[in-house]
């Protein structure tokens, strides 16, 4: 077993960070930090939220400004304001100059969106939506985007890019976001008015973001910007599979395993670029198609009502709104979903369990081949191994 390559953004930012943006182009790395950037809690500095980037605030004057209550507001454990002090520091991202922050929160709408721009040296700007944050919304949306064509954050995601690209006229565009925010910039790209999309944008980046439905990978607008949508996804990590890519994707390296592999400061870097692994772990093609497997299962209505009724036992009749209410709650909150299952009607709780049935029969069918699989090519390997000391 070979050893895991440790070198990510940080090595990147102390061996590159010297070079200007004019002197070695923009890459998928920078792409990265700008997302990373994006999760960071912009909502205390009011001059972030003009539009007008005649405003548009030095990043180094945005990190000066940044206490500890404005961590990052994703789902990592991870602190990100060093990362930005420490692109701050460097000649690479100095003169980078922020814009257009915006946070929206719609329990009734179901909508969580996030984002802020940049003003590059190189005359672009840079669009980066924030990825799904702790809110039990924001995690709703997501799964309602296995039965929506467009959930809200995806139609917002397009309106903020064109205002974006309207007051800034003489700039090319790019778009990027990890996670949810991935999706919201691939999905962005697609719907962009097609003079914008053509002419302006130069990339969309979706750093292991959910995919789409069939009705928006088959639109005018996909086969448009199909080849600027640039999609990474690490090894083992589960969420860039959600639902389907037919654009190319790019299979990643990172310092750890699993799931985690799913945190950007984890991803493996060599030189101005990510590195690049042939195909999917075992385990994780496994984990996709039993997903893929279950979601066609699964008629719309049925997607539907699982994602509500989940979300009304989840947040227990609106008194949980977040996943920390859920962590610090503790009893109570373990207390507030056994009472929601057992107070369900009969027909959702024969929902809920032939959904998760179906899923388990998945599961246990895919590893069933997998195992059979296995022991035929295992098979095989002894039989010509014997043959050759017969011969022998």
């Amino acid at each position: 077993m070979t050893e895991k390559n440790h070198t990510t953004i940080w090595d990147y930012l102390a061996w590159r960070g010297d070079l200007l943006l004019t002197q070695d182009s923009f890459n998928e790395v920078d792409n990265l930090l700008l997302c990373i950037v994006a999760y960071i809690d912009f909502r205390r500095i009011a001059r972030l939220r003009s539009f007008d980037p005649a405003y548009a605030m030095p990043i180094g004057d945005v990190c000066a400004m940044l206490t500890e209550e404005d961590e990052q507001r994703g789902l990592s454990p991870e602190d990100y304001i060093p990362v930005m002090r420490a692109m701050a520091a460097t000649p690479r991202f100095r003169d980078v100059k922020m814009f257009a922050f915006e946070d929206s929160y719609d329990e009734e709408k179901v909508m969580q969106f996030s984002a802020v721009s940049f003003l590059l040296p190189d005359d672009s700007v840079f669009v980066a939506y924030r990825g799904t944050d702790t809110t039990l919304v924001g995690w709703v949306e997501d799964f309602n985007m296995s039965f929506m064509t467009a959930v809200p954050a995806q139609l917002r995601a397009v309106d903020y890019a064109v205002e974006v690209a309207r007051r800034t006229p003489r700039r090319q565009l790019r778009i990027g976001g990890h996670s949810k925010g991935g999706n919201l910039a691939a999905y962005a790209a697609i719907y962009l008015p097609e003079k914008l999309q053509t002419k302006r944008l130069v990339a969309a980046y979706n750093n292991d973001g959910p995919g789409f439905n069939a009705e928006v990978l088959a639109s005018e607008g996909f086969a448009r910007a199909a080849e600027k949508i640039h999609t990474f996804i690490p090894q083992s990590s589960a969420v860039g599979m959600l639902l389907e890519h037919t654009e190319d994707y790019t299979i990643i390296d990172s310092t750890t395993v699993s799931l985690l592999q799913h945190e950007p400061l984890s991803w493996n870097v060599l030189g101005n670029r990510f590195i690049y692994l042939g195909q999917r772990s075992e385990a994780a093609k496994l984990g996709d198609d039993v997903i893929r497997e279950w979601l066609a299962d699964l008629t719309k209505e049925e997607r539907q009502e699982f994602v509500e009724t989940v979300h009304q036992l989840l947040s227990a009749g609106g008194k949980i709104k977040t996943l920390d209410d859920l962590r610090t709650g503790g009893l109570s909150s373990g207390l507030a979903l056994l009472k929601g299952y057992i107070t369900a009607d009969e027909q959702k709780k024969k929902m809920l369990s032939e959904l998760m049935g179906r899923l388990t029969d998945n599961a246990k069918g895919e590893l069933r081949r997998t195992a059979e699989e296995k022991l035929k090519l295992a098979e095989q390997d002894i039989r010509q191994k014997l043959d050759k000391l017969k011969k022998g």
